[in-house]
């Protein structure tokens, strides 16, 4: 079968390589030059959870990645996951801490937030009455490498990358125009991120595009510390990152973009993440040593998108989105195969349009 990926992000690379070993002719195009920080999958290290919090649904996603996860560090001579445990924290009685215990293969019981500084030999610190959820199978992905990674080996698989190639907007069908050429495709699976929206706009009001800023501290005394992911207003989420520095970011503080568009971090982000810094990192600089900026698509509920075109039953929508993605990447291949052999499963009808009606078995976004 021909298939055109658009969008060379994690969740497109995942899907070319995929669907190249598994045979079928892989065209996938991608507006801007390899390993590019305009989308939302660039960075140094992304978190791994896996055990989300976000529900059942996201659970077994993690399991189907996982061995995939392994084959990829086979294949790519490294590591790509570094396991450094997890925090997940809120304020008492956080519906999320709690979605993470229920979840968690390896039940514990909750530490207060006066317990963090000491276990965490004082590198992190946080307000005493709240509920943390000690993770042991969390910790960072190597984002950047990964997605080295899997372009070199979705081409070394057959896949067909063309960088530089801006898809003509809207996408009607199984055809897609890039400047005076038409190339026709037995499917089409869009990928792109932030630009979905505008190329398939019958899903322009189910995907705002938000604005993120992210920011490295350093430390006189660097030291591998747990990630964290907080149930509080700022959504802050925090890594540690290559040269012994932490990285934090705020999951749900910014404002709307155009992703053609996007303003690059300044004084006031820098402001927001020093606050937070202040308070959980006790033995780094409130400053960021320096910034970077992200791009979050996000559905009304925070969860998943990923339908087929109700133009065009040939054309899908492959949306990860909401900004905890990342590590699920080896599994996307696998859903995108799904659906082309029209195979059901359980996640491609967790996170399709009909699953909106039935939202209690997803369980709580919130990360």
């Amino acid at each position: 079968m021909k298939v055109a990926v658009v969008g060379l992000g994690i969740a497109g690379l995942s899907i070319c390589a995929r669907l190249a070993l598994a045979g079928h002719d892989v065209l996938g195009f991608e507006q801007f030059e390899p390993m590019h920080e305009n989308g939302s999958s660039h960075g140094d290290t992304r978190i791994m959870r896996a055990t989300p919090g976000e529900g059942e649904a996201y659970v077994r996603l993690a399991r189907r990645a996982a061995g995939a996860w392994r084959t990829w560090e086979g294949l790519a001579g490294r590591p790509l996951i570094e396991w450094t445990g997890g925090l997940m924290a809120g304020p008492r009685g956080s519906p999320f801490v709690a979605a993470c215990q229920r979840l968690s293969s390896q039940p514990a019981a909750l530490l207060r937030g006066d317990a963090i500084h000491p276990l965490t030999r004082g590198y992190l610190a946080m307000p005493y009455e709240w509920d943390v959820f000690r993770q042991e199978d969390a910790g960072v992905i190597a984002a950047d490498a990964t997605r080295a990674f899997l372009l070199r080996q979705a081409a070394n698989w057959g896949a067909r990358l063309f960088h530089g190639r801006r898809i003509e907007a809207p996408i009607g069908g199984p055809r897609l125009k890039i400047g005076s050429e038409t190339l026709a495709f037995d499917a089409v699976i869009v990928a792109a991120g932030a630009w979905a929206g505008k190329l398939l706009p019958e899903f322009a009001g189910k995907l705002a595009v938000k604005r993120r800023v992210v920011g490295w501290f350093e430390t006189d005394a660097p030291r591998l510390a747990p990630v964290i992911c907080i149930d509080n207003d700022e959504g802050v989420f925090g890594m540690p990152a290559p040269r012994g520095y932490y990285k934090l970011g705020l999951h749900a503080v910014g404002g709307a973009a155009d992703p053609d568009h996007v303003r690059e971090p300044d004084e006031s982000d820098a402001s927001l993440l020093s606050e937070q810094a202040a308070l959980l990192l006790p033995k780094h600089r409130p400053a960021p040593v320096r910034m970077q900026r992200c791009l979050y698509t996000v559905t009304p509920d925070e969860h998943f998108l990923i339908t087929p075109s109700a133009r065009h039953e040939r054309v899908l929508l492959f949306s990860a989105c909401s900004g905890h993605g990342f590590k699920y990447a080896p599994a996307f291949g696998e859903l995108a195969e799904e659906w082309l052999r029209e195979t059901p499963s359980a996640e491609l009808e967790a996170f399709g349009a009909q699953r909106r009606g039935d939202m209690n078995r997803l369980g709580a976004a919130k990360a």
